[in-house]
């Protein structure tokens, strides 16, 4: 159930907010449970089991773990843990990618085919095995208590708000959240304007950008002319910020709404004015994870600076493949790691230190978007394809060439225009904030912007969630 989907925003929203605040307040959490359950198996009721299953055998490794901390035990007993997550993220995102490999190789040698039948995805599966494996590793080095409640530890996993998207939460962050928040009714007023103009982000400026996007990525390689591809990867970058950020923003207030304050995720990437800045302002979540949970582990920048850019690009490529399973996401992994270690020498530690933001910024936006032409196209050869036509190296034949005006039709160019507004008025007068003179200009413009979002859901066609299928 998308958070843009009509049922969601007339039915399960309003439901939400009754129920809840209709609760006392020492069995909300009991509600909210009973909320995310219901949430999670109206989208995919079959893994539901798999996901207790997997919190009660975290609940019961964990307490054991902290009480034989710092001895071999507690060390096999983390590594099993991780192995079981892995494992069954490893099963439901990567085996229809590895049997399909595999089966490639057979047939091109000469081999029968490989009859198999594919494994759905469960949404936010991968979000979910990163929070489990933070759980029983910030235990094991003592970072985090471990839960004592069963109901509690299933409510960090499954709390609707972020539990197919993310943001990816950590228990030691909502420990105390989850056991006391304090909430009040001004926590409504601050969570549901902070939801509408998520909501907008995505209706208003994601999906139009959508229309453009998918145009340009539809057609073949060969009728992609120099201005179209630029035309299609920008669209596709305005769109992959906004309908991320917007459903991050949408998250964080619901969450907001129950009292919770769950930490940013994104701080505007797109003024970054190197790749390493980049990555500390996009999907904060994921970066952070990555960083605490795998490239410190791995040595970090502690082993030299040999061992520093190994750990870099590999911790990039796992990321690109975190994504997705296609050859696409890794190589996005791997030119954001080769792009990071550029940074890392010389030139690219003078450029970062003494190149002016006016223009230093352009620059990276510039190889943010040629970096999402790997993320959104359905094939390696089309992505090269498309990046040679926005190189200008190669032109289509006449006959061929797809028309620029196919790409902005008037309705998209309405909404795109709305959106552009909206970013500015963002701009001028900052983010929601829970106080400050321009909270109640936010609050004001709230009925506005869902009024517009209202509209465009219901004229509109529904267009999914991009990290849905991540």
């Amino acid at each position: 159930m998308a958070f843009s989907s009509l049922l969601f925003l007339t039915t399960f929203l309003p439901a939400y907010v009754v129920l809840y605040w209709a609760t006392p307040r020492i069995a909300r959490n009991a509600t909210l449970l009973a909320l995310s359950f219901l949430f999670y198996a109206w989208g995919a009721p079959w893994f539901l089991p798999v996901v207790l299953a997997l919190g009660v055998v975290d609940y019961g490794l964990a307490l054991v773990i902290a009480k034989r901390r710092g001895t071999r035990a507690a060390t096999w007993l983390v590594a099993f843990a991780v192995t079981m997550h892995l494992s069954v993220l490893a099963y439901f995102k990567y085996a229809n990618f590895f049997v399909g490999e595999v089966g490639a190789l057979f047939t091109t040698l000469g081999g029968a085919e490989i009859h198999w039948k594919n494994v759905a995805l469960p949404i936010g599966v991968s979000f979910l095995t990163f929070e489990e494996i933070s759980y029983v590793v910030d235990v094991y080095r003592g970072d985090a208590r471990p839960s004592r409640s069963v109901p509690r530890y299933l409510l960090f996993l499954m709390l609707f708000p972020h539990s197919i998207a993310g943001p990816i939460f950590r228990w030691k962050d909502l420990e105390k959240q989850l056991r006391s928040r304090g909430e009040t009714l001004d926590d409504v007023v601050v969570g549901l304007t902070r939801f509408v103009w998520g909501l907008a982000k995505k209706i208003l400026i994601a999906d139009a950008a959508a229309i453009t996007a998918d145009a340009a990525f539809s057609h073949a390689p060969g009728e992609v002319t120099f201005g179209v591809a630029w035309i299609g990867a920008l669209a596709y970058a305005i769109q992959i910020f906004y309908d991320f950020s917007g459903y991050s923003d949408m998250a964080l207030g619901l969450g907001r709404i129950a009292g919770f304050r769950f930490k940013e995720n994104f701080d505007d990437p797109y003024v970054s004015a190197s790749i390493t800045e980049f990555w500390t302002r996009w999907h904060m979540s994921l970066s952070s994870w990555l960083r605490d949970y795998l490239y410190i582990p791995l040595g970090g920048n502690r082993k030299g600076e040999q061992r520093t850019r190994i750990n870099v690009l590999l911790v990039f490529t796992l990321s690109g493949l975190w994504h997705g399973a296609n050859w696409t996401f890794v190589l996005w992994g791997l030119y954001h790691g080769v792009l990071n270690l550029l940074e890392r020498t010389a030139p690219g530690k003078l450029w970062r230190e003494r190149a002016p933001r006016w223009v230093a910024v352009p620059v990276t936006f510039t190889l943010v978007v040629i970096g999402w032409v790997f993320f959104r196209a359905e094939s390696a050869a089309q992505a090269f394809a498309f990046l040679e036509a926005m190189s200008g190296v190669s032109a289509p034949p006449a006959t061929a060439k797809m028309e620029l005006a196919l790409l902005l039709p008037h309705r998209s160019v309405a909404l795109i225009g709305i959106g552009v507004a909206l970013v500015v008025a963002r701009a001028v007068l900052g983010k929601p904030r829970d106080e400050g003179p321009w909270r109640w200009v936010h609050v004001a413009a709230a009925p506005v912007l869902l009024f517009l979002s209202l509209i465009q859901v219901v004229n509109t066609k529904f267009v999914p969630l991009i990290y849905f299928k991540f």
